[in-house]
């Protein structure tokens, strides 16, 4: 009786397979990825490339071939995540190695911008993370002056925040980048 009961159920149910499937949920982008992306569609728009560099850096790359001094702060384990205890390995603490990257792997001219994640060692805050996202820039070409530099960033704030922002620009010391603004 059973397996009677069975064979009728099974020839009374059918199954059609065409039918579409419940449709799942999967979410969504994090806020933060869709602000990355429409900050290099800007620079694409532009013209630059978008460049990318590994996480997992030599001191050679991030800190030497960017003369950052053997005493600078920077290189202490108080600040940087070092991998080997020789210090030659570290998770990189800026994007700027894949300037150095790029300009030992094509010639001039250059336009890029290094969009990435970047380890520092901050106690978590309001303004501090031992992880943060950053975009550098780089263009090496002949002709190219300080106002190239804020042309770019006017019209990246422009697209960014909206046609009618305005831009305002300060001199600031800071000892390895000149002129800084």
């Amino acid at each position: 009786l059973e397996k009677a009961a069975l064979e009728a159920k099974l020839k009374a149910e059918t199954l059609d397979v065409t039918i579409p499937g419940k449709e799942v949920a999967l979410g969504h982008k994090h806020p933060m990825y869709t602000v990355l992306d429409e900050i290099k569609q800007v620079f694409l728009d532009m013209g630059f490339e978008i460049m990318d560099g590994p996480e997992i850096e030599l001191s050679n790359y991030d800190f030497d071939r960017l003369n950052i001094p053997e005493n600078h702060t920077v290189r202490e384990w108080t600040d940087t995540f070092y991998i080997t205890e020789d210090e030659q390995v570290h998770l990189r603490c800026q994007t700027s190695p894949v300037q150095v990257r790029t300009m030992e792997k094509q010639k001039p001219p250059i336009r890029v911008i290094a969009p990435g994640r970047v380890y520092r060692s901050d106690a978590v805050d309001a303004t501090h993370s031992p992880l943060f996202h950053q975009i550098e820039g780089l263009v090496v070409d002949r002709g190219i002056t300080f106002g190239d530099l804020k042309g770019t960033l006017d019209y990246f704030c422009k697209q960014m925040f909206g046609p009618d922002r305005k831009t305002r620009f300060r001199a600031h010391y800071f000892p390895f980048t000149e002129p800084s603004a």
